[in-house]
C-alpha cells in the first residue's frame, strides 16, 4: 500500500511503476474549490505518471455523458481523462458507468429522521443507476483480462429507477414512510451552494445536472448489466452504518 498526494507526481510514477497495471480513478475535487480546474489538476498528474511507468494496462473509471465541455463537473474533467488516457498508448480499458446508486446513500439519515430526502432530478425522471460493486467488479475483471482486451464498457443496473422508486426503496429499508422534495431546477445552484459548494462548483454541478435531466449524452445501445437492484444496494449501507 501506499498512500500519497495525488499532486506528487513523481511519488505516484514510483508508486506506478512497482506495478504492471492500473485502476485509475480520478479523485472528486473538494467542492468548495472550483472542481473544473481542481479535477483536471489531478488528471493531468495521474497521466503524466503513468507517461512515466512502464504499465502494460490501465483500466479508467468514467461516467455516462462524459464530454467536452469545461464547465460541467465530472463530465468535463472524465472526459479530459478519457482523451488524455488514450494519448498515452497504454492499452486501455474505459468503464464508463450510469448514475451511481451510492448517490443516494446520504439521503438514509436524513430519510431516517425526517421522512423527507431532496431530489435534483424530478420526481418521476427515469434514469439509469448501477450500483458501486457492480462497477468494481466489471473494472477488476478487465484489469485481470488480456492486454488486448480493450475499449469502452458501459454499465448500469437490472432497469432504470426514479426518485420516487428511491422512496420506495428507502420505505422498505427504513420500515417508515418516506417522500421525494424535488428542487426545481432554478433553486439548484442555491441548493448545491446551501451545501457547501463555491459558486464555480455549484454552477458547474447544476450544469452537470442539467446534461442528465436532458439527456444530453450519448446512450449506450448495449449497456452491461450490473446485477444488483436499488433496494438492496440501499439496505446493503444501510447495514454498514448501523453496524
Amino acid at each position: 500500500m501506499a498512500v500519497l498526494d495525488v499532486h506528487d507526481t513523481p511519488a505516484l510514477t514510483t508508486a506506478f511503476s512497482e506495478a504492471r497495471r492500473a485502476f485509475l480513478l480520478n479523485p472528486p475535487a473538494r467542492p468548495s474549490l472550483d472542481v473544473d480546474r481542481e479535477e483536471r489538476r489531478t488528471v493531468q498528474s495521474i497521466l503524466e505518471a503513468v507517461r512515466g511507468a512502464s504499465l502494460e494496462k490501465i483500466v479508467v473509471q468514467s461516467t455516462y455523458g462524459a464530454q467536452d465541455n469545461p464547465h460541467c463537473g465530472d463530465l468535463g474533467s472524465l472526459y479530459a481523462f478519457e482523451q488524455g488516457a488514450r494519448e498515452t498508448g497504454v492499452p486501455l480499458c474505459i468503464v464508463r458507468a450510469a448514475y451511481f446508486m451510492s448517490n443516494w446513500y446520504g439521503t438514509l439519515s436524513t430519510a431516517r429522521q425526517s421522512g423527507v430526502f431532496s431530489s435534483l432530478l424530478p420526481k418521476d425522471f427515469k434514469a439509469p443507476m448501477v450500483a458501486p460493486q457492480d462497477v468494481g467488479e466489471l473494472a477488476a475483471r478487465l484489469l485481470v483480462s488480456s492486454v488486448e482486451e480493450t475499449g469502452i464498457y458501459s454499465i448500469e443496473g437490472p432497469e432504470t429507477y426514479t426518485p420516487e422508486d428511491v422512496a420506495t426503496a428507502l420505505n422498505a429499508v427504513l420500515e417508515r414512510d418516506v417522500a421525494v422534495d424535488e428542487i426545481s431546477r432554478p433553486e439548484w445552484p442555491e441548493f448545491y451552494r446551501s451545501h457547501g459548494f463555491c459558486s464555480e462548483a455549484a454552477q458547474s454541478y447544476a450544469t452537470m445536472t442539467g446534461i442528465f435531466v436532458d439527456g444530453r449524452y450519448e446512450h449506450p445501445r448495449t449497456p452491461l448489466r450490473g446485477a444488483t437492484d436499488l433496494q438492496t444496494c440501499l439496505r446493503n449501507q444501510a447495514s454498514t452504518l448501523s453496524r
